[in-house]
């Protein structure tokens, strides 16, 4: 290795430059090597003691004393002609880290032309990480000591360019101080900018400024000219403009682009994937997650919000004809972006590309739990990955998708097929898919064959798992209910006293969704005493008109349904899906508002409603006069009414906070995976996928235009806030 000279200008700052001293000590090999130590006549008696003291007991120690204050600029250039190698300035207001002066020295010979050479750090502008341009904190899950292994362990190692280096942590070859110079001592007086000028310099002769992005150096506020700092950059940012007009041009380009985005994208992934659970979720739909109104998206938004304190979640979701994968940290949220797969068939069950992007992500984010919540736009390939890398795999059964591709499970939009005694599958499908073949059985076979290798499959209603398990009877499942933050409304519907009885509708009145039962009770009823209310929209237009005895009230707020009900004075909701739903959480905010709900007996709606006795169930079949008949039965006994009020009453809503913590049992119990530099590896190969800069700076034409007499009186005239803005950060 080229024998590098480690310089330290020290004044006062007795604290911070002990602990600096003592990490050079402990973190660097001095194989000829010298450490610096020039003292700039510190007012503080306490500071050249110290250092004296450390020049008698190590020998690779020099101590140099100015016999005045020469400033930071003067200081440095003593130290640089003191030297005859290559040399590392170094604040005082740093901490190295293990074997930091080998590997900069390394990056330093790696290829041609490099005059600088500058580490990462958590405060250092240009090179600050994980956030670029701005002070870092240290990270709170791991020692500096941690903290440099992951940067070493993660580096891209890619000589990235840079405009400038960056003087709390500047390595400058010898050969290059005996052609460019040294610091301009005269231009830049006490410091500020003398090393942004120098490497400008450097880039005239030919040279490179490069990061070194398998190092970091820990750097601590500014300790040194605070008083001075602002009046030296004012005047140091003038000079430098008048002396290099293309400076700002450089810079400005720079920041736009970001080239390092990458490597402090990488870093940020790194530093928040460690030490912590990490769980891939896979769902069909993620656009606008957090104003879903879909029950799968809006369960998994209420599991991340409060877990993940707790874990890291990453949301796989195909959008747009790619597939996005939104990671969930504590405070803040992350997306990268994965190629199309090629997909020919309507419903592929295995896919080799797929296959090789989930391996990929599992490795790649560490994955120790997936948990699927919908096999929409996915393939089972993500079953054998978890197998063979030994990971957790668990799915959520929220519809009937495992049971056939149309979903809804109903018989040509008409009636609900699991009741049906005969039916041909085949022409249902052609009716709602356009398949031409019964692939019901194939899709049963292959979707058992999956089922039976997962950890745990959770449904979210006893009526789901019986269902389910008519078709695949082996299956273990375990019935897990769904929780909602909702508070019970002060309404109670009361048929005492009155002679008007109003009945509502709740939602988007499709056929399948009652929406033609309401038309034919509209139609039907000749009771002037019932009256009926639509809150929602529907696919028929009649019902957007109001009757003497329907009221259409349109769209509504989830939050406004309760003080909708009560100011209607609805003494009964009807939900008449004729499909099974899997738990409905518009049958919850029902009961919630203080009124009985009557329903057909099928799915978990009326499962729930019979269990619960907090409302009426029938027939799926009944007819219209059925159910007026059952409508006018409720009204007529107001006795039963009221038990069901009562029910109500005691009905105990189950929240979000208690399901999630039925969910956190599950996820605390599984063991982390064991790490390996293959999952850093992988980590960084997808963030470099997605993080690609465009050309930035370096085109010779535009810096010949930037130097130009004519852009000179341009920039003298007015230089943009923001590039003013980058530039005082950048100056050390």
């Amino acid at each position: 290795m080229s024998k590098c000279d480690v310089i330290v200008p020290i004044y006062n700052a007795y604290d911070c430059v002990i602990e600096c001293i003592e990490s050079i000590i402990k973190n660097t090999k001095f194989d000829g090597n010298k450490l610096i130590l020039i003292d700039d006549k510190s007012s503080d008696e306490k500071v050249l003691p110290k250092l004296e003291e450390y020049e008698k007991k190590y020998d690779f120690i020099k101590l140099l004393k100015n016999e005045e204050n020469l400033g930071f600029v003067g200081t440095v250039n003593k130290g640089m002609k003191y030297s005859k190698n290559d040399v590392i300035l170094l604040n005082s207001d740093t901490e190295v880290t293990d074997g930091w002066l080998e590997k900069i020295v390394k990056c330093a010979y790696s290829e041609k032309m490099i005059a600088t050479v500058t580490p990462l750090s958590n405060n250092a502008t240009l090179v600050s990480v994980p956030v670029g341009l701005q002070e870092n904190d240290l990270p709170n899950n791991m020692t500096l000591a941690e903290y440099s292994k992951l940067i070493e362990d993660v580096a891209y190692n890619e000589n990235q360019q840079l405009p400038t280096a960056h003087g709390f942590c500047m390595f400058i070859k010898r050969e290059v101080l005996d052609i460019v110079g040294y610091f301009d001592v005269e231009a830049f007086g006490r410091g500020y900018g003398e090393e942004n000028d120098f490497s400008f310099r450097c880039l005239d002769y030919g040279y490179k400024n490069i990061l070194c992005d398998n190092v970091i150096i820990y750097h601590k506020e500014k300790q040194s000219f605070s008083e001075e700092r602002e009046k030296l950059v004012k005047e140091n940012l003038k000079t430098l403009h008048d002396r290099y007009p293309v400076y700002s041009r450089r810079i400005e380009l720079w920041c736009e682009n970001f080239p390092i985005k990458k490597i402090c994208e990488n870093i940020d992934y790194q530093i928040k994937l460690h030490d912590r659970k990490n769980i891939l979720i896979l769902i069909h739909d993620w656009e606008d997650a957090k104003n879903s109104v879909g029950g799968t998206t809006l369960h998994v938004w209420d599991l991340i919000q409060n877990l993940r304190k707790y874990y890291n979640f990453h949301v796989l979701a195909p959008s747009d004809g790619i597939y996005k994968l939104v990671s969930y940290f504590e405070n803040d949220e992350k997306m990268v972006k994965f190629n199309p797969v090629d997909n020919y068939g309507m419903f592929s069950f295995y896919n080799r590309q797929y296959r090789d992007m989930i391996d990929k992500i599992i490795e790649g984010f560490r994955i120790d739990t997936v948990h699927i919540h919908h096999m929409l736009g996915h393939f089972f390939d993500v079953v054998d990955v978890c197998k063979k890398r030994g990971v957790y795999s668990m799915i959520t059964l929220h519809d009937f998708y495992s049971l056939c591709p149309s979903i809804n499970m109903l018989y040509k939009m008409e009636r609900y097929c699991p009741r049906m005694k005969e039916k041909n599958c085949g022409e249902c499908l052609v009716y709602k898919t356009g398949i031409k073949n019964n692939i019901v059985d194939n899709w049963h076979k292959v979707w058992a064959e999956n089922l039976s290798q997962f950890d745990k499959i959770v449904v979210p209603s006893s009526d789901t798992k019986k269902e389910i398990n008519n078709v695949y009877k082996d299956i273990k499942i375990d019935v897990m209910e769904h929780g909602l933050n909702l508070e019970k409304s002060s309404y109670r519907s009361s048929i005492n006293n009155t002679e008007e009885f109003n009945v509502a509708f709740v939602g988007v009145m499709a056929a399948h969704k009652g929406g033609k039962i309401l038309q034919s009770l509209i139609k039907h009823t000749k009771s002037k005493n019932i009256k009926y209310h639509l809150f929602g929209t529907s696919e028929f237009k009649e019902l957007e008109n109001n009757k003497s005895n329907y009221v259409y009230h349109g769209r509504y707020k989830r939050e406004d349904l309760p003080n909708l009900l009560a100011e209607n004075k609805i003494n009964l909701v009807c939900n008449f899906s004729i499909w099974a739903e899997t738990y409905s959480y518009t049958l919850t905010e029902e009961i919630a508002s203080g009124v009985p709900v009557l329903s057909f007996d099928i799915g978990a709606v009326g499962d729930r409603i019979k269990k619960y006795k907090f409302g009426y169930v029938m027939n799926v079949d009944s007819s219209t006069e059925e159910i007026l008949s059952k409508i006018d039965s409720i009204f007529s006994d107001k006795d039963a009414y009221q038990k069901v009020i009562e029910n109500i009453d005691k009905y105990k809503i189950k929240t979000v906070l208690e399901m999630c913590s039925e969910y956190d049992d599950i996820y605390k119990s599984i063991k982390m995976i064991k790490v390996n530099k293959d999952n850093s590896k992988i980590l960084r190969s997808i963030i470099e996928d997605n993080y690609e800069v465009l050309e930035t700076v370096n085109s010779a034409e535009t810096a010949w235009i930037l130097n130009s007499l004519k852009w000179k009186i341009v920039s003298k005239i007015k230089v943009p806030e923001f590039v003013k803005k980058v530039a005082r950060k950048i100056v050390r």
